[in-house]
């Protein structure tokens, strides 16, 4: 705030609030699911704790990638001015975000999962994505995963 940068405050502004009304929604989904389970309204208690740190990276990479989305929109669109106003907004969430792996820095780590998997034919990637997820959602991008170990299945 005090360097002038109102952009980076906005959308700071905008990550906050994103991420308290997924808390919010976390907590209504609580209530309703012990709401439900519950023959007596007095015995509902929630846990009012902040979200994981996990849960408020995955809100602000949903963010980001909805400002990339909105960009390439824009850009079909010709409207340059406002796809630059999105990635730039995108640029400053991630920024927040740890760094993600490239497909080149990635590959040789699918390899190997997929290899320990005992996997060999792409008609099996609906069996090993979840498990790829599980491991490698917080270092890459899903598309990116994905992309990659169809790489590495087709070249077995």
């Amino acid at each position: 705030m005090r360097s002038g940068d109102k952009r980076r405050v906005e959308v700071i502004r905008m990550a906050m609030a994103a991420i308290k009304n997924a808390h919010i929604a976390q907590l209504k989904q609580a209530y309703d699911a012990s709401a439900a389970a519950a023959t007596d309204e007095s015995t509902i208690e929630l846990d009012h704790t902040a979200m994981s740190d996990e849960a408020a990276l995955d809100v602000l990479k949903k963010e980001s990638k909805r400002r990339r989305e909105a960009a390439e929109v824009y850009r079909s669109a010709n409207r340059a001015d406002l796809a630059e106003a999105e990635e730039a907004e995108g640029a400053i969430l991630d920024s927040y975000l740890p760094r993600q792996l490239t497909a080149d820095e990635l590959r040789p780590l699918v390899a190997e999962f997929i290899a320990g998997l005992g996997v060999a034919s792409p008609s099996e990637m609906g069996k090993i994505m979840p498990a790829l997820m599980k491991e490698f959602k917080t270092k890459a991008d899903g598309r990116v995963i994905n992309q990659v170990a169809r790489e590495v299945l087709s070249s077995k």
